[in-house]
């Protein structure tokens, strides 16, 4: 255990009210300031982000940070590190709330008995380095018609701790899983994700920038995108989509 209180070897950076916890990173990693697992958190976001430029609603008392990564492999596994930080987040939780279903929701959401806690958005910073930001609902929620999809906090579902906790716990699982991530490659990942994937099988409304797709949720690929069932259509490759489940 490092002296920040999170599992050795992750560091610590604490603040009070930022712009976004991911600028504040990239950042470091631009003066040079950067380190392996570094973890910038904040009280709050005035500017908070999640895919595509939305808003992410910050509030004080929900978790706002993000990790430096060194990345040792080719730029385009990147999006990797996204599954590898949903499997270790699902498991995280479901340590701090026991009775609760928490499910991965492609590409970079978490869901709890169906409604998103928390989300994550992965960013390039300077020459070798990864910034992976996440935001997960520790004590408020955004009201219905504020958000894209259903959202709850750990509060509704009657935990009482707080951000720093949950940012232990996810330090501690997410640490061994990018280690495994960097020792044997993806299909390790893949698989853990799988098994805590929502809607695998089920109906699926796959939303692009340009048009609405529907099919079966088959699974991932060998790089993480997702493959919908078309029927006679066949196959189809996503890299990058809104995804909803009718059912």
């Amino acid at each position: 255990m490092s002296k920040n209180g999170l599992p050795s070897p992750f560091g610590l950076m604490r603040l009070g009210v930022v712009g976004s916890t991911n600028d504040e990173a990239r950042r470091l990693a631009s003066d040079g300031a950067a380190a392996d697992l570094l973890v910038v958190m904040a009280e709050s976001q005035s500017a908070g982000r999640g895919r595509r430029g939305r808003q992410w609603q910050s509030p004080a008392g929900n978790l706002h940070a993000s990790v430096l990564i060194r990345l040792d492999r080719p730029l385009s596994q990147s999006a990797q590190i996204g599954f590898v930080a949903a499997v270790a987040l699902a498991e995280a939780l479901g340590d701090l709330v026991s009775d609760a279903d928490f499910r991965c929701k492609w590409p970079n959401d978490l869901l709890c008995n169906g409604k998103k806690v928390a989300g994550m958005l992965l960013e390039a910073a300077g020459d070798g380095w990864l910034v992976l930001g996440f935001g997960v609902n520790v004590v408020q929620a955004p009201p219905p018609g504020e958000a894209l999809y259903a959202a709850a906090s750990l509060a509704d579902f009657g935990w009482g701790g707080d951000a720093p906790g949950v940012l232990n716990a996810f330090c501690h699982r997410f640490g061994p899983w990018l280690a495994r991530w960097r020792q044997d490659g993806f299909p390790p990942i893949r698989e853990a994700w799988l098994g805590h994937a929502r809607g695998v099988g089920e109906q699926a409304v796959v939303r692009l920038e340009t048009e609405t797709l529907t099919g079966i949720f088959a699974g991932l690929d060998e790089d993480g995108a997702l493959i919908l069932d078309q029927g006679e259509q066949g196959l189809r490759r996503v890299m990058a989509g809104d995804v909803f489940f009718p059912g």
